[in-house]
């Protein structure tokens, strides 16, 4: 399993972005389903132009917390606070750091601007899985997730310090070349059991068009213990959902783009529900969120537009059967719902 994760899970940016860097993107993100709360971390590497110079990689670190509410920051970074080691296993972004090990990860935050500092080591524990050129509007992406690891750490947000004890947690790894604000929509979503030794992980993804008037791509990824237990795709996933979630945003984040988004429409469903079928095995999952963040940004390709990406909080029930394996357990959820 670690020899899998240290062969797979590498920086892209160094070696695909030199040779076309045009809407080139790359992110690491890890959600850790603490007891009670949930943390986001992200590190990202953006293709940005400006009129002086060619296109460089803009690096960003985003920090989020949810407890009762959603509260953090993103900090962006002059491409000279990046570096890269030599075998793009490690990327250090001002006094951030990211190392891929052979049996994980260690993660350093550190924002002195925004008072957050925090130190956490995710150890694998359930093998990585890879997919390759998803159309995203004109462009493509790539992801690679970890369904389930273990955290360990301490993160600071002022004088609030949330301790990291054996929690659950998930990671994915993406890059591709695409714009914000093409013809494109996901929903992006990582349920896991409360009770720590239930074995059972869910990951979810579907991808529309920018309306979310057609369905372009879904699927649901089942992992037992450390391995794969179903792949669910296309026709065999039906996706509901219902209402809209009454709650304004906890954050919205970078700050002054606020400013900019129109509307108290949470854009969030107040329900999901995903209900797989194939070969006699079946899962039924729904999801109900209770609080989010928003992350915005301009669209890329159209100037009166932004694209706005919901990162939300929530509870998740989940049942049915693999390979006559009874699933029956309450869970865990963080959504992403990007609307271009």
């Amino acid at each position: 399993m670690t020899a899998v994760l240290c062969t797979s899970d590498f920086l892209r940016a160094p070696l695909l972005a030199t040779a076309r860097a045009e809407g080139f993107k790359e992110w690491h993100h890890f959600v850790v389903h603490g007891r009670g709360r949930r943390l986001l971390i992200n590190f990202s590497l953006t293709s940005e132009t400006s009129r002086a110079s060619e296109p460089g990689l803009g690096p960003r670190v985003i920090v989020i917390v949810g407890d009762q509410r959603w509260a953090g920051a993103i900090e962006r970074y002059d491409d000279s606070a990046l570096e890269v080691s030599a075998d793009l296993g490690a990327v250090r972004i001002g006094g951030n750091r990211l190392t891929v090990g052979p049996d994980g990860y260690r993660v350093v935050v550190d924002l002195p601007g925004h008072d957050i500092r925090g130190e956490l080591d995710l150890t694998s524990v359930s093998r990585p899985f890879v997919v390759n050129n998803q159309p995203v509007g004109e462009g493509r992406m790539c992801w690679l997730f970890v369904p389930r690891l273990r955290a360990r750490g301490w993160l600071r947000i002022g004088a609030q310090e949330h301790p990291i004890d054996n929690d659950l947690a998930y990671h994915d790894h993406n890059w591709g070349r695409f714009w914000w604000g093409d013809d494109f929509a996901w929903t992006w979503g990582t349920v896991l059991p409360q009770a720590p030794d239930d074995p059972w992980s869910l990951v979810f993804l579907q991808m529309t068009d920018r309306r979310r008037l057609r369905t372009l791509s879904q699927a649901l990824y089942v992992w037992h213990h450390d391995k794969p237990a179903a792949i669910f795709r296309h026709a065999a996933v039906r996706t509901r959902t219902d209402g809209m979630l009454r709650r304004a945003a906890d954050c919205t984040l970078p700050a002054p783009m606020g400013l900019l988004l129109d509307g108290e429409a949470s854009g969030v469903p107040e329900r999901v529900e995903v209900t797989a079928n194939r070969a006699g095995d079946t899962v039924f999952a729904e999801f109900r969120p209770n609080s989010y963040a928003r992350l915005a940004q301009p669209s890329e390709v159209c100037l009166d537009r932004s694209t706005v990406l919901c990162e939300t909080s929530g509870t998740a029930r989940v049942s049915g059967s693999i390979n006559g394996r009874s699933i029956d357990f309450l869970g865990a959820g963080v959504f992403e719902f990007l609307h271009g």
